[in-house]
């Protein structure tokens, strides 16, 4: 090309790209999907749950195996931790731990009993009512079609007794374990024999926990029913989608809807990889702990009937 001046130019590139519109260096990142969710479970009891869990998976694999130390699975259990010694040193940590959480659940009780003068109402309450006798009976009733199933307030039945049981099932356990713990101490104020008993109550309590918790009630009831399988994560996270909310709690949804207070716990829930990452985390180790329960549960009536 030939310029008004008789230089010559630069044909243009047949391949030359025209420069970006301005608009596409202002792109927008990608925003994150959110959700709204309802917040059941605030950080200290999701901590509390948190040493719940690991003392007593570490409490039920440390201590079944001296239950049945006679046994070649006993032993395998035994030598995961390194040893009958060093099992016995982990038990007694879990067992620390224990007391630490019991402890801060009851001055926690006592404390909210005091602030609302002793009158904690029904529908929220963890004692059992006379609510949870009709929900019982509209269960089994539901069960076999012949009625609707039972709507739940903050609390279900199968919760209250899942809680009742622990603090009552750790004040038996510790007591008698504290004795076989300290036996000098013990036969000071008992006679010797009590150390016997309190063995035979000690692991037998912790077997009836490691079936409510692991097998029949807690277990299943929390992660194996078809609402919430494979896993539900609601005490990890602290909060679930109001869709679940309104459909497992329908009373005290229409109860806060009818007060005013729905706001007060609905919060706003970023969605990214992260989340699924942990949903994933918290489902593989649920599992390992639930197989693992399983598996030991099979050994112990194994070796009964053996």
């Amino acid at each position: 090309m030939v310029s008004t001046d008789g230089s010559t130019m630069a044909e243009p590139r047949a391949d030359a790209v025209a420069p970006a519109p301005a608009e596409t260096a202002g792109r927008e990142k990608k925003q994150p999907r959110t959700r709204i969710e309802y917040r059941r479970f605030n950080l200290f009891h999701r901590w509390m749950h948190f040493l719940v869990f690991v003392s007593f998976t570490v409490l039920v694999f440390t201590g079944m195996p001296l239950k049945y130390e006679d046994t070649q699975w006993a032993q395998w259990f035994m030598d995961l931790f390194g040893g009958v010694t060093a099992a016995g040193i982990y038990h007694r940590l879990a067992a620390i731990v224990t007391v630490f959480y019991w402890s801060a659940e009851m001055v926690v009780m006592v404390v909210t009993v005091l602030r609302t003068r002793g009158h904690m109402r029904d529908r929220i309450t963890l004692m059992f009512n006379a609510k949870d006798v009709q929900d019982i009976v509209g269960m089994f009733a539901w069960f076999f079609g012949r009625g609707p199933k039972p709507q739940f307030d903050r609390y279900t039945y199968w919760e209250k007794f899942d809680y009742l049981s622990l603090v009552a099932g750790t004040v038996i356990i510790g007591v008698t374990g504290f004795m076989m713990w300290f036996p000098i101490q013990t036969t000071h104020l008992l006679p010797g024999y009590w150390l016997n008993v309190a063995f035979v109550i000690h692991s037998n309590e912790a077997l009836l926990a490691m079936g409510v918790i692991f097998i029949f009630v807690h277990f299943f009831s929390a992660h194996l029913k078809p609402e919430s399988f494979p896993l539900d994560k609601v005490i990890f996270t602290g909060s679930l989608p109001v869709e679940h909310y309104k459909a497992e709690r329908p009373l005290e949804y229409a109860r806060r809807v009818r007060e005013g207070t729905l706001d007060e716990v609905l919060v706003e829930k970023t969605i990214t990889w992260k989340t699924y990452a942990a949903d994933a985390l918290w489902w593989l180790i649920t599992l390992i702990a639930g197989v693992s329960a399983v598996m030991m549960t099979a050994f112990i009536i194994w070796s009964v009937f053996d």
